[in-house]
């Protein structure tokens, strides 16, 4: 459920631009259809600087339209490089916003930082525009809804906290008019509300939300409406009214963010009629859900937006480190000239030592930042580095397709149905029969494991491939073997 939710607060963030900033070359086309004008795009050579770069933040936007995130966030990078040599404050304020919604759909985001939506409040504030500070709050609220431990339920006040911050993204957001705005925070009051099991709030919310996503005339935030109101539904366990919604969703022509929308949907549909016993219909959205799970590869994703983060940042860096020397070579030259003039001028003498005093302040002060950014990129340096060991294990999962136990027992993952944590030793089930036994953590397999493999159980983790059913209180294996299952698991 916490990915579920996530993933709307995530990807349902891309605000509509106006005026001569980013709007300007989001054209139809994009929206309909962002594949063909990456085509189209290929062919052209812009006339002008302002068009090269308005053409990055175009291609940019296809490519988050198809769900590709880490092309978006190069072409957003290049843009919003562009548009800072041609000193156009706004379009720069406005990528500032784009950037952080693809970074912020990684995984583990709360380890990178948020300068960039920091960045984009900073500049919402200094326009006093209330889409701009809607927007801004909306990320700020989703943010600490994050926080919540879905698992365990141990710290609601996370949840008021986040209620509070969409309040006052709303306070903004409805006198701007914007409806694309407006039904995005609506969208989030409803989860927040779905979250709190509060189900006729949250409801009673969405409905308010859904006239403004058909005011929007945008066919995503309709999607966001319905899957809202079908979960809703659904974790109040009206199944057979929750499958409605979610069919409503699933019938929407989606031209952007289609394939995760998709996947999302199919996963409940999915579980829903899996609930209400219609296998048939479970099976056919299973297959659905699997097929695009797989095709969608996330974890490759997030790895890549993670390194072009890095390596802007570094790069960011760098050009910090580069104008500071800058500064002070034209500093060191300076401080002879001031030299001469206090022995050559008695009348300059007084200012020429109070100037000399505040610019070996400041120069004193660009050393400490000057250490400061060095120990910042080495920083960066080092995560990068364990970024790089980290996909190199997972390379070798892939092409592999086996793990290497502590006693050197190789395990090969398509034949792994599942492994049992018994005290301080673990037990691997292959499909041949077979079975190892080593000592170990539950935790620690699990960590060298692919996706496929989730734990159901505090001492099971299980390979969804041979995964034939679930029921209440446990699973059944394609080999007919009955795994026990934690209370609420959903496959």
């Amino acid at each position: 459920m916490k990915q579920t939710i996530l993933f709307f607060l995530l990807v349902a963030t891309c605000p509509l631009l106006h005026g001569q900033k980013l709007g300007a070359w989001l054209t139809p086309e994009i929206q309909d259809n962002p594949q063909a004008y990456i085509t189209k795009a290929a062919k052209l050579t812009p006339a002008t600087p302002i068009e090269a770069a308005g053409n990055f933040f175009a291609l940019g936007k296809c490519y988050a339209y198809l769900n590709q995130e880490n092309i978006a966030l190069k072409y957003f990078l290049l843009s919003r490089k562009e548009f800072e040599k041609l000193k156009q404050e706004g379009p720069v304020g406005n990528l500032a916003l784009e950037i952080h919604q693809i970074i912020s759909s990684q995984e583990n985001y709360d380890k990178y930082g948020n300068s960039f939506l920091q960045e984009y409040l900073a500049f919402a504030q200094k326009t006093g525009s209330d889409e701009y500070l809607a927007y801004a709050w909306n990320e700020f609220a989703k943010e600490a809804f994050s926080q919540f431990d879905y698992d365990n339920r141990s710290n609601p006040k996370v949840l008021d906290s986040a209620y509070a911050i969409f309040q006052k993204a709303l306070n903004y957001a409805l006198p701007s008019g914007d409806a694309v705005v407006i039904s995005k925070v609506y969208a989030n009051i409803g989860a927040l509300e779905n979250t709190r099991q509060n189900f006729l709030a949250a409801r009673s919310v969405m409905d308010k939300g859904r006239k403004y996503a058909f005011e929007a005339r945008d066919p995503f935030e309709l999607f966001v409406n319905y899957y809202n109101y079908g979960n809703s539904y659904f974790l109040e366990g009206n199944f057979p009214q929750a499958v409605i919604w979610f069919k409503k969703a699933e019938a929407l022509k989606m031209p952007k963010f289609r394939d995760k929308t998709r996947r999302i949907v199919f996963k409940k549909l999915m579980e829903a009629n899996d609930v209400i016993d219609n296998q048939p219909e479970r099976r056919r959205y299973q297959k659905l859900y699997l097929d695009l799970d797989k095709s969608i590869k996330d974890g490759e994703q997030n790895a890549a937006i993670h390194d072009i983060n890095v390596k802007y940042q570094i790069a960011e860096k760098d050009r910090q480190i580069s104008s500071l020397e800058q500064f002070k070579e034209k500093f060191h030259n300076n401080r002879l000239i001031f030299g001469l003039l206090l022995f050559g001028v008695f009348l300059l003498a007084m200012y020429s030592f109070v100037r000399w005093k505040k610019v070996d302040h400041r120069k004193r002060k660009l050393e400490q930042e000057n250490i400061q950014v060095q120990e910042e990129k080495m920083k960066i340096e080092v995560m990068h580095s364990r970024t790089v060991e980290e996909l190199e294990k997972v390379k070798n999962i892939v092409t592999e397709g086996h793990i290497i136990l502590k006693d050197g027992m190789k395990i090969y993952l398509n034949d792994l149905m599942y492994v049992k944590s018994e005290d301080h030793y673990l037990h691997a089930f292959s499909q041949d029969g077979k079975k190892h036994f080593v000592r170990g953590k539950l935790s620690h397999i699990q960590s060298e494991l692919p996706p496929n493999f989730v734990k159901c159980h505090r001492s099971y983790i299980v390979n969804t491939n041979y995964i034939q059913s679930v029921q209440q209180g446990f699973l059944t294996l394609k080999n007919k073997e009955e795994i026990p299952v934690s209370r609420g698991f959903k496959l």
